[in-house]
Order: C-alpha cells, then structure tokens, then sequence
C-alpha cells in the first residue's frame, strides 16, 4: 500500500512530474509521475514497502525509458551508499558505483575486481545482471548479496543467485538487490593498479567514450553482436540523433539529441538486418521501460 509521508520520513526525496532525460544516461526519456530517491538501506527498505510495483533503477547505464514516461514510482538508489571492508571481504551497498568499490580494494590491496573497474554500474545493477568484461563476470567473486523479496529480508549465497551470462534469479523473481559482498584475495597494490590501468586502456582502445548505454546485445555463439552488425554494414548508421558507433558495432551512441525512440528503432535495425543475413535472433541486453513500438 503506498505511503508517501512515510517514505518521506525515512529520509527520501520524491521528485514529481520529472523528465528521465534529465537523469537517466542516454539523456532521453519522458515524464516520470514520481521519482523517490532513498538516501540509506533503511530508507529504500522502507521506500519499496510503501510502494506498489516501483521499478528500481541505479546508474541508467543500462536502462532506456520510453518517451511517452512512466506511470510507475520509479525509485533511484544512487543515494545508497557505504562500503565496509573486512578481511578480504568487501560490502557495498545498492547504489555504490562499481568503479569506486574496485579502487577501494585497490587501497586495502584486495584483488579480483580489475578486469570490472571501467563499467559504470551501481553494484545493485551490476549484481542484478551479472555484469562483465574482457572475461571477468561480478559473479566470479561475489560471496553473498542481501535481497529484498516482497517483503522478506534475505541473504542469498552466490550459489543460490542463479547467475548466469548477464542473467540472474532476480531477473525472474523481482528481487531487489541491498548490498554484495565480495570475497577477494590479498595482492600488492600497486600490482593491482597496474591491472586496473591495463583494464581501463583497454576499453578506452575498444569501446566508444560517447554517451550510450553499453553493448545493446548480448553475445551470440561467444562472439560480440558488434560483429554481425558491423558486418551487415550499419557502423555509422542512424536515426534521428542516434548512431551505430563507428568504434564498435554493438555501441548506439547519442550524438545529440538523441530520443528513446530513435535509439530504439536503430536497436530493431540492427537486430532486423542481422536476422535477415545469418538467420540469428539477437538477444538485447539494454533493458527497456514504458511503452515502445
């Protein structure tokens, strides 16, 4: 049952009638009704009881809201923040960025993060999917993460996730993820820094530095979609404001004033063409909210 006043009083803000481009990182995107920014663990807890089928965001880098906006209470976690370090453990909490949890083990010389240091994620999304690069996935070293189920406080171990490639248990059961906790293993920093530098080049040399939302597919057979799309001639292709990115095929960037819509269609382009040349369904990853033709 909703309860705005309570929500207020745990500390969180609502943000009515707000335009998502002007939040989200695509930049794009219509009217949200409500937009309820918990500030604590405690606070988004109490956010979600008083809130009936609120989709929950983190950083938007891999989220795209429809034009047309959102009727839902759409609830942001970027203000949940706090890291605690234990042993080789680490525990950050929902809306921590994933880039700061890796420099943190880099200052108390815990290793096994590195290959995941350039993907802005909070940790909610980055758990939620399973995120990963260059063959390291977040489930690799994840040890537990604390859950909210439908109103039950859980701790699942990595075992009880269901992880699997950018996929997870909380994608089906609508589990909202509180806080990971991670379990590295002691290294030397500056090693550690060393292979975070690697890392960061590394994506820097391969992936676009535009605004975008990240590979808008999955692999395909283990082999990036960026490579049938570039090979079915659509790098550099676009539609209103957005392109297919010329540095890497599976990127749509927002070369300015980008809609939703455009991003989008150019998204069915890709996904049409590709179809139609190696009879092969590409499975997005950028997950979609509100209405789209």
């Amino acid at each position: 049952m909703k309860n705005y006043d309570l929500i207020i009083a745990s500390g969180a803000t609502i943000c009515y009638n707000k335009l998502a481009r002007e939040f989200c990182h695509f930049k794009s995107g219509g009217k949200i009704d409500r937009l309820i920014k918990p500030n604590s663990i405690e606070s988004l807890i109490i956010c979600l009881q008083n809130t009936d089928d609120a989709i929950v965001l983190g950083s938007t880098t891999n989220s795209l809201i429809s034009d047309s906006g959102i009727d839902n209470d759409v609830i942001l976690t970027t203000g949940v923040k706090g890291i605690e370090v234990k042993d080789c453990f680490i525990t950050a909490m929902a809306g921590e960025m994933l880039p700061k949890v890796c420099n943190v083990a880099k200052e108390y010389g815990l290793s096994g993060l590195e290959g995941l240091c350039g993907i802005p994620s909070t940790i909610g999304g980055a758990v939620y999917m399973n995120c990963g690069a260059f063959g390291y996935n977040i489930s690799d070293v994840l040890y537990c993460v604390n859950v909210y189920d439908n109103g039950d406080i859980k701790q699942l171990t990595c075992n009880e996730c269901g992880f699997g490639y950018r996929t997870s248990n909380f994608m089906q059961n609508k589990m909202i993820v509180l806080s990971a906790t991670f379990k590295l293993k002691e290294s030397n920093s500056l090693l550690i820094s060393n292979n975070i530098k690697f890392f960061k080049t590394k994506r820097k040399q391969s992936q676009p530095n535009d605004i975008s939302l990240g590979s808008v597919f999955k692999k395909y057979n283990d082999t990036s979609a960026g490579y049938y799309i570039e090979n079915c001639g659509l790098k550099g292709a676009s539609i209103g404001g957005a392109m297919v990115s010329q540095k890497h095929a599976n990127f749509i960037i927002n070369c300015g004033g980008a809609t939703s819509s455009d991003y989008s269609n150019l998204v069915n382009l890709c996904h049409d063409k590709v179809l139609e040349k190696y009879n092969i369904n590409l499975d997005r990853e950028v997950r979609y909210f509100g209405k789209f033709i």
